[in-house]
């Protein structure tokens, strides 16, 4: 399961209702979305870790505590971490991004 920024916190708080200690499948956590292209890369990542602090420190805590994989802002845009990393043919990938079905391409 791979989760972009802007979805993940509700996802997350839900799953820490349901009393389990950790995830059941693999599953990872994307700061991609709340990033912004207004001015250059280096000034919105600023912004962005700025104006998210909270966010992404939640994002940070709960994936740690229920093992849960963190790629942190600046790491990555998740479809493209998710081609690279976790597609493979015959696998089966849910994803909170509508870009996620191309990992289609690679044969999940």
């Amino acid at each position: 399961v791979a989760m972009q920024d802007a979805t993940a916190q509700m996802a997350l708080l839900q799953f820490m209702t349901c009393g389990r200690k950790k995830v059941a499948v693999p599953s990872t956590v994307h700061c991609d979305h709340l990033i912004t292209a207004e001015v250059g890369a280096a000034k919105d990542m600023a912004v962005a870790l700025d104006k998210n602090k909270e966010v992404f420190e939640f994002l940070s805590t709960v994936s740690q505590k229920y093992g849960i994989g963190f790629w942190k802002p600046g790491a990555g845009i998740i479809h493209q971490i998710v081609l690279e990393n976790y597609g493979f043919p015959g696998g089966m990938m849910i994803g909170t991004d509508s870009h996620t079905v191309n990992a289609g391409g690679l044969g999940m």
